[in-house]
């Protein structure tokens, strides 16, 4: 037996070791996968409620519209949006969304749809999650119950679900490509990627300007580049307050004179 010790001794050392993480120039302090996931989480907003409000603007095909905006969530279950004109302030348009649903009113156009979210989304050309909405607009961690591994990538952490490496498991059926850039001293998100290339879809979100909102750190500006098919949309949001856990309500009544599309 212990003729074999000063093997076992190597062997274990050689093992405690392990092998040696090879990063990018640029690229953050390396941190182990699981403890990276688990920091994101603990620093991702910890909300009942949250509401947002700040100026917009969104482009497609070579026009261009600004709006005011505030933002309401109930966290894991509604989006309330409601959008005005930047000037006069008037009510523009007003929408929720929810894990199984979709409804929005246009008062300039008198008009409204209304349904299920996944139906609604093939009728208008577009795609969209409710998961992935609330961790966007609350600048959290996606988790959306993904098998997470570690691209080492100059600048920040970055987490994708989708295999690196020839033994890891790639997504779930129908499931998209995502990716989340994790800032390397905060392990706030910084940025986020979703493609399904079945349907030549990506969505390209950027999380800027970290701020202190009355003590709250959030980002003070959040863009959107949306490409399908012909369709290439941008949005970006300057967010001037946000105001966290306080009693919100989520008026929605569509008028009963409004077309339905």
């Amino acid at each position: 037996m212990y003729k074999f010790l000063p093997f076992l001794l190597v062997m274990g050392l050689l093992q405690a070791c392990g092998p040696k993480i090879e990063l990018p120039e640029g690229a953050p302090a390396y941190i182990k996968t699981n403890a990276l996931i688990k920091a994101a989480k603990e620093r991702s907003l910890n909300f009942n409620t949250l509401s947002i409000k700040g100026s917009g603007r969104f482009e497609e095909a070579g026009k261009s519209q600004s709006f005011r905006f505030e933002i309401r969530m109930a966290k894991d279950s509604l989006i309330w949006v409601d959008l005005a004109d930047p000037f006069l302030g008037l009510k523009v348009a007003r929408g929720r969304l929810s894990k199984t649903e979709l409804s929005y009113y246009n008062r300039l156009e008198r008009n409204y749809r209304q349904g299920s979210s996944e139906k609604l989304a093939e009728q208008m050309g577009l795609s969209f999650d409710f998961e992935p909405m609330m961790a966007i607009l609350s600048a959290s961690f996606l988790d959306w119950n993904q098998n997470w591994y570690q691209d080492l990538v100059p600048g920040k952490h970055q987490l994708v679900n989708y295999p690196l490496e020839v033994n890891q498991a790639p997504p779930a059926p129908n499931m998209p490509l995502i990716s989340q850039g994790i800032e390397a001293n905060s392990y706030r998100p910084i940025d986020y990627r979703i493609r399904r290339n079945q349907v030549g879809q990506n969505i390209s979100i950027e999380l800027l300007n970290y701020q202190d909102f009355e003590g709250t750190d959030f980002p003070s500006q959040v863009n959107f580049h949306y490409q399908e098919n012909q369709r290439d949309i941008k949005i970006e949001l300057k967010i001037n307050s946000l105001k966290l856990d306080e009693a919100l309500s989520y008026p929605f009544r569509i008028p009963s004179s409004y077309e339905k599309l």
